[in-house]
């Protein structure tokens, strides 16, 4: 069972790799005037994009978490959020120089201290503060909202999970830690059935019954990577605060591999992998993004 494991874990490394979904190096933010946020200084590495011309009103903003590619690939979300006027703070939380090597361990603490970083900035309604949680980041959206309800009053998970998983390098190591324990986590990579009785027994199905905000779901039918559809039902089924976004012919992070072009480093390998055809995802990404923002300024 052990050596089962370990294979189906070490199929879903090798997809994300296939994917460019390892740790890579990442250029420049794509706003020149984010706030570089590094772990010496704020406790966390990330960047900070504010809406033209700041505001006096205060508003929703967003804390965008990517997933297992590592890196901050994810930030020309954030700085798509922030034109739209929601000041939004990409965080990285693996894979670049003065972080973990690998998502392993990561404590969720980490990411509550970028959020009250965020909720101190400019323009932002501490109280109105969403997590963008994409593939393995939205579990830790989901997480934040359920362990620190008091930091977020909304989740979008985009090609969600319903279930925490391994470390993304080991089945048996934990990706994340609440209080220096390790998050319960289910060792099964590609689980087909997210609402299968293992999910229960080994404690790894999250608690969204206990978000208190308003969820909304994100999938593309197509996703290769894994079931993201199925995870987002297991969502809606214990939550009654869901909204869900299901795009026919789309793959996985089709709205964050959009919003980097299809020209940038890696994204059409990434999309190839990630399952879905081109316009497909162009499609879903234009109004699952525009949906988005709806969600967000109602919270």
């Amino acid at each position: 069972m052990r050596g089962a494991r370990a294979a189906a874990a070490g199929m879903l490394a090798a997809a994300l790799v296939v994917a460019g979904c390892a740790a890579a190096p990442v250029g420049q933010p794509v706003d020149p005037s984010a706030v570089h946020e590094r772990p010496a200084v704020a406790g966390f590495h990330g960047e900070l994009h504010l809406p033209p011309g700041g505001g006096a009103t205060a508003r929703p903003a967003v804390l965008v978490v990517g997933g297992a590619e590592g890196g901050i690939m994810i930030d020309p979300l954030a700085a798509a959020l922030a034109r739209k006027g929601f000041p939004a703070l990409a965080v990285a939380y693996f894979g670049l120089p003065d972080l973990p090597p690998t998502l392993s361990r990561i404590p969720l603490e980490y990411f509550a201290g970028a959020l009250r970083t965020l909720a101190t900035q400019p323009g932002v309604d501490p109280h109105r503060i969403v997590v963008w949680g994409v593939s393995r980041g939205s579990e830790v959206a989901q997480l934040l909202a359920v362990d620190f309800p008091d930091l977020v009053a909304g989740v979008v998970a985009d090609s969600p999970s319903s279930v925490v998983h391994a470390s993304s390098t080991s089945p048996d190591v934990a990706a994340w830690t609440l209080g220096g324990r390790d998050v319960a986590y289910t060792s099964v990579a590609h689980q087909d059935d997210p609402q299968a009785p293992g999910a229960t027994v080994d404690g790894s199905a999250i608690d969204d019954a206990a978000i208190v905000g308003p969820i909304l779901t994100i999938c593309g039918d197509a996703d290769r990577l894994w079931p993201s559809c199925a995870f987002a039902d297991a969502i809606a089924a214990r939550s009654p605060r869901v909204t869900r976004l299901v795009f026919p012919g789309a793959g996985h992070s089709f709205v964050g591999l959009y919003l980097q072009g299809a020209q940038a480093p890696g994204v059409a390998a990434r999309s190839a992998a990630a399952g879905g055809t081109p316009d497909a995802d162009t499609d879903a990404a234009i109004d699952a993004f525009d949906r988005a923002v709806g969600f967000i300024a109602s919270v």
